[in-house]
């Protein structure tokens, strides 16, 4: 009999390259076709979203939960197989690649996932949410995971975003990096609160102590889902 795997939950994040003047047709496959195929094997996004300014676009991100590798495994291989998602697959792409390339990170959660509040559309625009893969200190876990819980994430809070979650990056980037998934109210607060990260960043400098390093910000807008 063969023994089943412990939790061990981990995080996949994909980055979808998409073909020039196509997201569109990425988010209406997603929308409505993977909204379906995704869940009938266990693929269970927590967001989706499109970038709109950042170091590459067009660009598609999701970020899916797993118990444990081999779940994630075992969930990908039925979905590729299913004849649902090839029919899916040629008619979407309808004689060209929407997806010209990918890139999958696997991660860790430093600070969990957390849904923002639901929020009245007719009080104002959604907010904006960013993604900062942000390179870390080699060598320093411990610090590096008590800068991010007792400094950055406050100074975040305080400036008024909402901070989805932090996560460790096991595979696929340079390492070692984090990944954060933030949302802003408006630019102004973003604006503030990265002068204030700025200031904390010259601190550390003058200290010897740079735990936080360079990052790449991707600015995106959430691509809303009706998942089976």
């Amino acid at each position: 009999m063969a023994k089943e795997l412990k939790d061990d939950p981990i995080y996949e994040l994909r980055l979808y390259t998409v073909a020039p003047g196509r997201i569109r047709d990425l988010e209406a496959r997603v929308q409505n076709d993977l909204c379906t195929i995704f869940p009938r094997h266990g693929v269970r996004p927590l967001g989706g979203w499109s970038v709109v300014a950042g170091p590459a676009t067009p660009l598609y991100v999701y970020l899916t939960p797993f118990r444990n590798m081999q779940e994630r495994n075992e969930n990908w291989g039925g979905f590729y197989a299913d004849p649902a998602w090839a029919e899916c697959r040629a008619r979407t792409n309808a004689g060209s690649e929407l997806v010209e390339r990918y890139e999958i990170l696997f991660l860790r959660a430093i600070k969990e996932w957390e849904e923002a509040p639901a929020s009245d559309t007719k009080s104002g625009p959604a907010p904006m949410v960013e993604m900062v893969i942000q390179s870390v200190a080699n060598g320093q876990t411990v610090k590096v995971r008590d800068e991010i819980l007792q400094g950055t994430v406050p100074a975040l809070q305080a400036a008024g975003a909402t901070v989805h979650g932090v996560f460790d990056v096991m595979s696929g980037r340079p390492l070692p990096c984090a990944v954060f998934f933030i949302s802003w109210p408006d630019m102004e607060k973003r604006a503030r609160a990265l002068e204030t990260l700025d200031m904390r960043t010259i601190e550390a400098r003058a200290a010897g102590k740079i735990l936080l390093e360079r990052s790449d910000q991707y600015l995106m807008r959430s691509v809303p889902v009706a998942w089976a």
